[in-house]
């Protein structure tokens, strides 16, 4: 489980528009609004899905500003699922940077 919050900043007459549009975003919930501050919280169940949902948060229409508060992050599945691929031998063979090609995400390559 990954936890986060977020203080949003969005002017108080548009936040009626951009709650609207936060509703629609699984994952993430309201916990406290003063003025033109928004607490959220997002919640997910692995770093990828933590990033789209933030993404996804950060792209909404009427958002001045968005600043992680907290975070926590699960990792035991992600660094089993690093542990049980190729990537640390890839990684541990010293490779030149300019012949490491980027993917996404580490699992794109490697899984």
């Amino acid at each position: 489980m990954n936890l986060s919050s977020v203080l949003l900043i969005v002017k108080e007459e548009d936040q009626p528009e951009f709650l609207k549009n936060l509703e629609k975003i699984e994952g993430c919930s309201v916990e406290l609004r003063e003025k033109d501050k928004i607490i959220a919280v997002i919640e997910s169940d692995c770093l990828e899905n933590e990033l789209a949902i933030y993404k996804a948060v950060e792209a909404l229409p009427k958002l001045i500003s968005m600043n992680m508060v907290f975070s926590y992050q699960d990792l035991d599945e992600d660094i089993e699922k690093v542990a049980n691929s190729n990537a640390i031998k890839t990684i541990e063979k010293n490779e030149r940077a300019e012949d490491i090609k980027y993917h996404g995400t580490i699992f794109n390559k490697f899984s």
